[in-house]
């Protein structure tokens, strides 16, 4: 991983798409005079000809309510300013290689702008019955907002479990990242009523 420039500046920062044929722009809330909106749009048209660089915000919780519409917008990922170093490292490794990541503060908005609109199927999808008793535990978890590590100490297996579980899980139905694996648990009605560490 190589950081090619750093910036406070909106402008400064589309040049630097510009000039670098970077994978990946690290954006991080508030930041003064900034339309996420805007940005994702302004990134892809200032790649040019080139493949466009993936976008993650890095905000505060409290603001993460707000990021909805970048997530329709573009942005691939959303990461927690109250998280470690090496949990940043990890999303920032996993959009770069095509996947999408949100917190679980993230995910739960995302589930309660789901609840708002209509169930597209009440006949549950074959690919469905293709998961492990053990995978559709921990996609009905993932999809009620648990982090890795809250899933984690829910079932009693280490964080890497999950995080193997969730890989198979998307090559399974054929998805790229969470975001989107989230949103078929919805439609196909898989989340956890209530999991026991959030009793």
């Amino acid at each position: 991983m190589e950081i090619v420039g750093e910036t406070r500046k909106t402008r400064h920062l589309l040049s630097m798409v510009r000039e670098h044929d970077a994978d990946l722009v690290l954006v991080g809330l508030p930041m003064p005079d900034l339309d996420v909106l805007d940005l994702v749009g302004r990134v892809r048209a200032a790649a040019g000809g080139r493949t466009a660089p993936s976008v993650v915000v890095m905000a505060a919780p409290k603001h993460e309510g707000s990021l909805l519409d970048a997530l329709r917008a573009g942005v691939r990922g959303v990461a927690s300013k109250e998280s470690p170093p090496s949990e940043l490292v990890r999303t920032v490794r996993a959009v770069a290689a095509g996947g999408a990541v949100l917190t679980a503060t993230m995910t739960s908005h995302l589930l309660d702008w789901a609840a708002r609109v209509p169930v597209a199927s009440t006949v549950q999808a074959p690919v469905v019955r293709t998961l492990s008793e053990r995978e559709r535990r921990v996609l009905e978890l993932v999809s009620s907002g648990l982090s890795d590590t809250e899933v984690a100490a829910e079932l009693h297996v280490s964080t890497a479990t999950v995080r193997s579980h969730m890989h198979h899980i998307t090559a399974k139905l054929g998805m790229s990242g969470r975001t989107q694996v989230v949103a078929f648990a919805y439609r196909q009605g898989l989340m956890a009523e209530e999991p026991a560490n959030r009793r």
